[in-house]
């Protein structure tokens, strides 16, 4: 059975599989672009609802095509879905409409533009290098139910009545209120994940702390990451006002940033210890193997200079380099000539003496 016919069988039979209660509930195929993804989604509202899932329909077909389920089990697992709606998630429509309050759940994330280039049309946003930086609404957090959010788009900004202007001021004053960033050595990111795994194993206390022993110290792991308290979409931390300047002060200088996710970005220091052809080489590898395209950034280098407060490209960081030193290389050897010329010459004595 082929995509189209999947999700129209679905679409057909759902509400079977369904509560009495859904007996006069909408079924729509809709187009879900969001940032970093594009699918076919399936959403079942009844009279009402403000807030419904949309169920992932090419999730499903790919389950269904390499017979991990039935085209049966198929129709059940979306009729649950259907009927999932996170307790303690009340949404009012005016929160998210009524600029007053929404500027106060204002976030950002960050993402590839390249890759979102038409999600990009239709919402505000900045561009850095090749990242785009987007506008968000947080409309549920908490630390049972996580978080749910909405993409601010043009047409929101249009019934805000604000300019863009505006609102990146407004995201950037609030955003690092909801979301404080921030920078941990890998040594202490590391520590923090094992000790996770091992509590979570019912490891005692005393293997606990000869496996930790064990550990790299910072200084050994040259890495910094920089992420969010929630490390949900944290990369986009690093763009919050001064972020950059305060990793500059904490590693000591010069830094290249490593794209690692959505979620993070890893610091290195220009030290001269890594050249930025590695980190790329890096980045591409970790990609390709370790991260989903959903959660991917992208496969630059970056550096930032924090002499000159300037967030680049690396390759684009060497030729500025490069420019500078050769601008700086003319005149000195102007002034040299020119010393050279001005030096009084020495002249050959014609006597001798004996």
């Amino acid at each position: 059975m082929d995509f189209k016919s999947f999700t129209e069988s679905i679409q057909d039979m759902i509400k079977e599989f369904l509560p009495g209660d859904y007996k006069n509930a909408s079924v729509e195929l809709v187009e879900q672009t969001k940032l970093n993804e594009q699918y076919t989604g399936l959403v079942v509202r009844k009279e009402g609802q403000v807030v419904v899932p949309t169920i992932n329909m090419n999730a499903l077909y790919e389950a269904y095509e390499a017979d991990h389920i039935s085209l049966a089990e198929a129709v059940v697992k979306a009729a649950s879905m259907a009927q999932m709606q996170p307790d303690g998630i009340e949404i009012n429509p005016g929160n998210i409409m009524n600029y007053d309050i929404a500027k106060h759940n204002l976030f950002i994330r960050v993402s590839n533009a390249e890759m979102n280039q038409e999600t990009l049309q239709n919402v505000p946003h900045q561009i850095h290098e090749d990242l785009a930086i987007t506008y968000h609404i947080a409309v549920s957090m908490d630390e049972e139910n996580g978080m749910a959010s909405t993409l601010l788009n043009n047409n929101m900004l249009k019934s805000y009545g604000i300019t863009q202007e505006q609102l990146h001021e407004d995201a950037m004053k609030n955003a690092p209120i909801l979301m404080p960033a921030t920078v941990s050595s890998m040594a202490e990111v590391m520590k923090k994940m094992m000790m996770s795994d091992m509590l979570a194993a019912g490891m005692d206390e005393e293997t606990m702390e000869a496996m930790l022993a064990d550990l790299p110290a910072a200084e050994d792991v040259p890495m910094t990451v920089v992420s969010n308290e929630r490390g949900l979409n944290g990369a986009a931390s690093l763009f919050y006002p001064d972020q950059m300047d305060k990793v500059a002060e904490k590693i000591g200088g010069d830094y290249y940033i490593l794209p690692s996710s959505i979620h993070e970005q890893l610091v290195v220091p220009d030290d001269g210890n890594m050249s930025s052809v590695d980190l790329g080489n890096m980045v591409r590898e970790v990609n390709a193997t370790q991260v989903s395209p959903a959660e991917r950034l992208s496969d630059e280098v970056y550096h930032y200079d924090s002499k000159d407060k300037v967030f680049e490209k690396a390759a684009t960081f060497e030729a500025r380099q490069k420019t500078k030193q050769q601008e700086m290389a003319g005149p000195k050897k102007e002034a040299a000539m020119e010393n050279a010329a001005k030096a009084p010459k020495k002249h050959k004595s014609n006597d001798m003496s004996l």
